[in-house]
């Protein structure tokens, strides 16, 4: 791969700066063209807002609290100051990949998380999500609004209680043909976060398989839904960190 194939990064605002500034730094030409907006749960009077506040108000029955990304992992911890000053002992706390799990270990936590698969899969593998130590009590997911069920059935098929706190909204953004011409201009190496996000670009590029020269994904499970869908080259990373992303780039390049 030359260097001068440019690089989209897909992030929303204010979570791909440091991204850039690598890529930058190592001569790509970068591209930052975000997908959605995070919008956090406000705490009000609405109805929704009130039984997310009894779930963080409640924390303490819960045996253990499952952080789904990062954007969950930050926005739960700014609730859980709102209402803990001193967060309740017992909980095993878990997130699904590293990047997650760093948001928690800087506010203090020891943090289960999967040590290679960085999904729903990979969390019902821990020791702490097996069904002689998870059977009869209660798990509290913490995520954005929507997402996938296995997790949730998977915990209560095991005898778990299993309750969700949906923590923020993720806003498609809809970007116009023009838009989307010039961010794919030159064949770029698409970075992509999950499923959800290729499907967004689909939706609004129907032939992106065609006007990109590799999409990045992390982990084997999702980009093997790129593979299915005809796209050249299918790059795996080993999560959606920087040093991951940038590894894996690294690789390529060689």
């Amino acid at each position: 791969m030359a260097a001068a194939v440019p690089i989209v990064v897909t992030r929303p605002d204010g979570q791909a700066g440091g991204l850039i500034a690598e890529l930058s730094a190592r001569g790509f030409p970068v591209r930052h063209h975000p997908l959605i907006d995070i919008v956090p749960l406000a705490d009000d009077e609405q109805a929704v807002a009130s039984g997310l506040r009894q779930r963080i108000l409640d924390i303490d029955h819960y045996s253990a609290v499952i952080a789904i990304s990062m954007n969950a992992a930050a926005i739960g911890l700014d609730w859980l100051d709102r209402y803990w000053p001193q967060p309740p002992l017992g909980i095993h706390w878990c997130a699904v990949g590293p990047s997650t799990a760093e948001v928690l270990q800087r506010e203090g936590f020891s943090v289960h998380s999967p040590v290679t698969t960085y999904d729903s899969e990979g969390l019902l593998e821990l020791p702490v999500m097996q069904s002689d130590v998870i059977a009869g009590r209660k798990v509290l997911l913490w995520r954005g609004v929507g997402g996938r069920e296995k997790l949730a059935s998977e915990l209560t098929a095991r005898g778990a209680e299993v309750d969700y706190a949906e923590l923020y909204e993720r806003r498609e953004i809809a970007w116009s043909a023009q838009q989307w011409a010039d961010t794919l201009a030159g064949e770029p190496v698409l970075l992509l976060s999950s499923n959800q996000a290729l499907d967004i670009v689909e939706q609004q590029v129907p032939d992106l398989a065609q006007r990109v020269r590799a999409v990045m994904l992390p982990g084997d499970r999702v980009a093997a839904v790129a593979r299915s869908r005809g796209y050249r080259e299918v790059l795996v990373a080993a999560s959606a960190r920087d040093e991951d992303m940038l590894a894996c780039l690294r690789e390529w390049q060689a």
